[in-house]
């Protein structure tokens, strides 16, 4: 398996520089993220990610490219993520009508997510025709509101959980004045109401959740994390040089940990993606990937704190770059039930019968 590599210069380059040229108007709602998202579509990104994140693909490559959009943008990497997670489900429980309906959206611009979690008013299904339903009911924290033409949402059914394929292009459907977080700001996230929308069935109940595609597509967003740790340590480093303090061993050690902490994040990623990609056990790629999800928070705050460290008052600093990015990164590690998925690793790991050295590769 080869890593893909880029020089400064190629297209791909040139459009996340150009993303991470936009962060901090987009974060201050001066800009969208659509043009964002139009540059890399047009420089082949997307679709490359797509190829990448879906069964065949080069997975290592797939994190190397969302590493590196989480180091222009996590707010456009939570977008971007979502896009391949979408096509992926789509490629995976679709028709065959499904599969081509969406592909021709993707290469003509369209951009698909997944919106899963569930408000005050839980989505359901109010009536059938079919293939297509009514649906009823709201979701929230659904990032890409204005931006996205198509989402795959989930609802539970007493079967176990259904997805579906729906039109969100109707903007005025969606509040973001429901999103006031300290972080995470350009998503275009809030609540969507989805009542009376109708909707494609997508898959059977329970497809949604089965594995390795469900706990094991942890890796995508874990790559995202680990570029904004990068980008992080990078406005570290730049920060050190700017003031001279070159020769202070204490920055100069502090910087080394922070290193230390982005490669331990990416190591662990490139780690879930040799497993996905071999003829390894689901459970043991589920493993891995629960696993690593921990790795790297933990590696993430630890980063946090020593970026804060070395930067001082700068770190709070809202014209800082730093700024924003530790506070999309400290928002963006916040996922569902991170107890629930260590002790479920945990007794993955309990349940072996091969050291651990050995069931951990």
């Amino acid at each position: 398996m080869t890593q893909a590599k880029f020089s400064p210069t190629d297209p791909v380059g040139q459009a996340l520089a150009t993303v991470a040229a936009h962060a901090a108007a987009a974060e201050r709602g001066e800009v969208t993220l659509a043009a964002d998202l139009v540059l890399l579509h047009h420089c082949g990104l997307l679709s490359e990610l797509v190829r990448h994140t879906s069964p065949g693909g080069d997975a290592l490559a797939g994190a190397t490219l969302l590493r590196r959009i989480g180091r222009a943008s996590l707010a456009v990497g939570r977008i971007v993520e979502g896009h391949a997670n979408a096509m992926l489900l789509v490629h995976l429980y679709g028709t065959s009508a499904q599969r081509m309906q969406v592909t021709a959206g993707a290469g003509a611009g369209a951009i698909f997510g997944v919106w899963g979690a569930e408000g005050k008013d839980p989505v359901t299904v109010t009536a059938q025709h079919g293939n297509t339903v009514t649906l009823s009911g709201a979701k929230q924290f659904c990032s890409g509101i204005g931006l996205l033409s198509w989402a795959v949402v989930p609802v539970t059914l007493p079967e176990g959980p259904q997805l579906f394929l729906v039109d969100v292009r109707d903007s005025d459907r969606g509040d973001l004045s429901t999103w006031q977080v300290s972080g995470m700001r350009a998503t275009a996230s809030g609540r969507y109401d989805l009542t009376g929308v109708t909707a494609q069935t997508l898959g059977l109940p329970g497809d949604y959740t089965q594995e390795p595609h469900f706990e094991g597509g942890i890796w995508r967003y874990c790559a995202l994390h680990c570029g904004g740790l990068e980008a992080l340590a990078e406005e570290a480093r730049r920060h050190i040089l700017a003031r001279q303090q070159g020769d202070d061993p204490h920055q100069r050690a502090r910087l080394a940990q922070l290193a230390i902490h982005a490669q331990t994040t990416r190591l662990w990623v490139e780690a879930c993606c040799r497993s996905i990609t071999t003829d390894a056990p689901t459970d043991q790629c589920v493993t891995q990937a629960l696993l690593a999800r921990e790795a790297v928070e933990q590696a993430c705050q630890s980063g946090i704190a020593l970026a804060e460290r070395i930067l001082g008052t700068q770190a709070f600093a809202t014209q800082n770059p730093a700024d924003r990015i530790r506070r999309d990164l400290a928002f963006f590690l916040r996922q569902a039930n991170l107890d629930g998925k260590l002790a479920k690793a945990g007794a993955s790991l309990l349940a072996r019968t091969a050291p651990l050295g050995e069931c951990i590769t």
